[in-house]
């Protein structure tokens, strides 16, 4: 029985710590990039809206140094096409945030993969 309780509370004090590392109140600010990824896209296409109003997209993104991958998110609006958009997301929640940003505000390797 000591064991158990042992055991039951050695998993309780593990969960906390980990929730008070994962859900710190800066990583939970959509809008405050520390503890997120930061990642930069163009809008090449409307993006398809759901049953809730919000617009969709799956675009191919890229890190501040220039690695590609592909990324979904949604917006409560339709996004400009051919605007610049950097993203923050975080590893359990997603994309929390976006917002516009000129091409110059973009870092210097994802400049030169948009200029390919």
């Amino acid at each position: 029985m000591k064991k158990i309780l042992l055991v039951l509370g050695l998993i309780i004090v593990i969960g906390a710590c980990l929730c008070i590392f994962f859900l710190t109140p800066e990583k939970l600010t959509p809008d405050n990039p520390k503890g997120k990824t930061v990642y930069y896209t163009m809008i090449t296409a409307p993006g398809v809206q759901d049953e809730n109003g919000r617009y969709g997209y799956e675009l191919t993104v890229y890190n501040e140094k220039g690695k590609e991958k592909t990324l979904a998110f949604s917006a409560g609006k339709q996004l400009r096409k051919g605007a610049y958009v950097q993203l923050y997301k975080t590893l359990i929640r997603g994309v929390t945030h976006w917002e516009e940003i000129s091409f110059e505000e973009l870092p210097e390797a994802v400049q030169q993969e948009y200029q390919k």
